[in-house]
């Protein structure tokens, strides 16, 4: 009996050892970014690749790719002996990734770039990856004329999919060991293009706020400076449409815009009451409607612009 518990016992601790699952280390070093195509919804982006395993059947020339990426291309492949450590093997990729961009609060937005390198071949039953936090970085020398890279970061992750992909061995789900790398990034010079976006649409909203300092009985000349406010912000809307990215979304310029709109066409609708109470012999009453129109429409105006821009300046 006590041979048979010390056999039972021997063979386990063997299947356990031959059950034991392979570590590879692997690191991202990113050397370029560029093709910031925002509405195309991506980038590019150049980086060298590494891991070091022991295991000397596994195989990682053509067993990593890029997730969520339109293309990638890997080349520059090596492999030498490290020694202790084991295998090195390092390669270079360029890949085009695709990238949910947000640019609601544009041009004070932020960015995180993410890069996912994942085994397709083994999964976690096979090989799990640790992430080379050391020696993982962006190039010192890697400068972007709109950016400012804040921040790096990569983490090995287990990447969980609700199919075996056919595998007999397997049931339900699979697990791949990936490696995730983020770039924070800030755009740069956001004062400067701001104020360039909105000086316009500012512009025709304070030039049909002078409606209001011209005499009530000149009630044509009164609308048609607000119209043509008016004009000269659907103008400037236009011209920043041509420079802020195409997007699905409703970014802070378009709400200014919109804010501006709204402001001019109160003013007009203003414009009309109080040159009725004027024409209807109501002086006094067009006269207060008159500053009360000015000093509400202003402050109203000043304040949420303030309000939706002050955190972020």
């Amino acid at each position: 009996m006590k041979k048979t518990a010390l056999l039972a016992l021997l063979l386990h601790a063997l299947s356990g050892l031959s059950a034991q699952v392979d570590t590879a280390k692997v690191g991202l070093y990113v050397t370029n970014l560029y093709d910031f195509n925002i509405a195309d919804g991506s980038f590019t982006t150049e980086f060298w690749t590494w891991t070091i395993y022991k295991n000397d059947s596994l195989n990682f020339e053509d067993t990593q790719e890029v997730t969520h990426s339109k293309k990638s291309n890997f080349a520059n492949y090596n492999l030498e002996d490290a020694g202790a450590s084991g295998n090195w093997m390092q390669k270079k990729c360029t890949a085009v990734i695709l990238q949910d961009w947000d640019v609601r609060l544009f041009p004070f937005d932020k960015q995180v770039l993410s890069i996912n390198l994942e085994d397709a071949l083994n999964d976690t039953t096979a090989l799990i990856y640790k992430a080379d936090v050391a020696n993982s970085k962006v190039s010192d020398s890697l400068l972007l004329d709109e950016w400012t890279v804040d921040s790096f970061s990569v983490r090995a992750n287990s990447i969980r999919y609700n199919t075996t992909y056919g595998d007999p061995d397997l049931q339900g789900e699979s697990v791949y060991p990936s490696i995730s790398a983020q770039i924070y990034l800030t755009r740069s010079h956001s004062k400067v293009t701001f104020i360039k976006l909105v000086t316009g649409v500012y512009v025709a909203f304070f030039i049909s706020l002078l409606v209001f300092l011209i005499q009530p009985h000149d009630t044509d000349t009164r609308i048609g400076l607000a119209v043509g406010g008016l004009f000269a912000a659907v103008g400037n809307k236009y011209i920043v449409e041509s420079v802020v990215p195409t997007t699905t979304q409703t970014t802070l310029v378009d709400i200014i815009h919109i804010t501006t709109f709204a402001a001019i066409l109160f003013i007009v609708i203003m414009v009309i009451v109080i040159s009725r109470n004027y024409h209807f012999g109501r002086q006094a009453r067009a006269h207060r409607l008159e500053k009360l129109s000015f000093w509400a429409t202003l402050l109203a105006f000043v304040g949420i612009n303030a309000y939706l821009i002050m955190d972020l300046i």
